[in-house]
């Protein structure tokens, strides 16, 4: 049996529109992840990162002659991710394709396309690996693709076929992850000032469900973690002082979090963590935020996202802008950094913008992530807004494009004013001396002429 030859695409994040490069670049760990699995399944593999290596896409499936090309991403990698199809199809139309990650999970009928022959739903790399596996057998019968979580396949009459997907255990993945990728390219990858900065999970999908994220809906909507013990040790083996956990909310269970210090402690791992959280559950377990920042934790990113309790109740955020409030004193009293991340809602009036900066300057917070509102495919907000859409451009699904007519101005009026209102939150925070590593006109330039 020949083994099959895989070439796996960790997509790029743009190649139009406003560039983050140099801001905020996170390890391609889900690609890490595939890798090491088809590695240890005997298959040649190799990641193909365009962000970070200049080689040419069809210069590299010639000269390492792939039998399977993969690449996944979010909404605003769809195209990119449908041309590497397309471009693969041209250069080899025998090359097998297939596409996967967080959009395909809910949205896999819209990548049906004549250049896809595969679609991966799950987040169980061992379909993908099976898939190989079978490749390598020529003219290998349908019916064994049937058993495998999630996957959609084009048959020969060009149908499809939908296998049921199932939630994956997080536990199943491989403990030690080949970071060979990353340790090549650790200097790239960084949030803002954490630099280099490797990325981790515990956990798939969300125990909350506020209406406007698609990451409560991952893994069927089930949320499962790893092992405490074994996560610690995961992060203990890592070769870098700064650890993100990627995980949209880490702050789930107190007694989970309690074991996760303890085994911090006891295998005496002195690290800087960056992490998700919500105002409210750091309200409710002060004491369990006090003892994360004194084993490392410096920085929580949490979404207030609004300033007045009435976008609050529309995003089912279930907190008030006075729990924003204390929960920003209660960190400052510790000591510890925030990341406020902050929604730009299309009903917003001139007022709204000028108090979410006032706001911002009372409050002293240095870093402020402002996106403007996406609907998400998949999301209940997607759903109840998709007629109303300005566009169809899956690329300016990057929460810094307005999507929904704004309620209050013109499309162009509204632009300004955002542009306008993270202009002034920069140069807040620098003032606090915040952002001293970014070239700021360089910057600056490539946000205005992002659109």
């Amino acid at each position: 049996m020949k083994p099959t030859r895989i070439l796996l695409i960790h997509t790029e994040e743009t190649r139009t529109h406003f560039n983050a490069l140099g801001i905020v670049e996170n390890e391609p760990l889900e690609t890490e992840i595939l890798y090491t699995v088809l590695k240890q399944a005997g298959h040649p593999v190799r990641i193909y990162d365009p962000d970070r290596e200049p080689a040419c896409f069809e210069e590299l499936l010639s000269s390492f002659a792939p039998d399977l090309v993969y690449a996944d991403g979010v909404v605003k990698q769809v195209p990119y991710m449908l041309d590497y199809m397309q471009r693969t199809k041209a250069f080899s139309p025998k090359t097998a394709t297939i596409l996967g990650g967080v959009f395909a999970e809910h949205n896999y009928r819209s990548l049906y396309k004549d250049t896809v022959d595969y679609i991966s739903r799950s987040y169980d790399p061992c379909v993908i690996s099976a898939l190989a596996s079978l490749l390598s057998e020529p003219d290998f019968p349908s019916s064994l693709l049937e058993n495998l979580n999630g996957l959609c396949y084009r048959r020969k009459d060009g149908s499809w076929t939908e296998n049921t997907i199932h939630p994956y255990d997080i536990n199943l993945l491989p403990r030690d992850i080949d970071r060979s990728h990353f340790y090549q390219y650790q200097s790239r990858f960084r949030l803002l000032k954490h630099n280099p900065l490797a990325c981790v999970r515990f956990a798939y999908s969300c125990s909350h469900k506020c209406t406007f994220c698609y990451r409560t809906m991952m893994n069927c909507g089930r949320y499962v973690h790893k092992d405490v013990r074994n996560f610690a040790e995961e992060i203990r083996n890592i070769q870098c002082d700064n650890i993100y956990i990627i995980d949209d909310n880490f702050l789930v269970d107190p007694t989970t979090l309690s074991q996760f210090i303890a085994a911090i402690r006891e295998l005496n791992i002195n690290k800087n963590f960056i992490c998700y959280g919500r105002c409210d559950f750091i309200l409710k377990n002060k004491d369990l935020i006090k003892e994360l920042t004194q084993i490392g934790f410096r920085y929580f990113i949490v979404g207030f996202e609004a300033v007045r309790d009435n976008y609050l109740q529309k995003y089912d955020k279930k907190i008030e802008v006075d729990d924003s409030l204390s929960c920003i004193r209660f960190m400052k009293n510790i000591h510890a950094g925030l990341y406020a991340m902050m929604i730009i809602d299309t009903d917003f009036t001139p007022a709204d913008f000028t108090s979410m900066y006032r706001w911002v300057k009372e409050q002293q917070l240095e870093y402020v992530i402002p996106s403007i509102i996406t609907p998400l495919p998949g999301t209940q907000m997607y759903d109840d807004c998709k007629e109303k859409l300005l566009t169809t451009d899956w690329r300016k699904w990057d929460y810094t494009h307005v999507l929904l007519p704004p309620a209050h101005m013109s499309t162009p009026a509204f632009y300004i004013r955002y542009q306008l209102l993270v202009l002034r939150l920069f140069f807040l925070a620098r003032r606090y001396g915040s952002y001293d590593f970014i070239n700021a006109p360089s910057l600056i330039s490539r946000f205005l002429l992002s659109r």
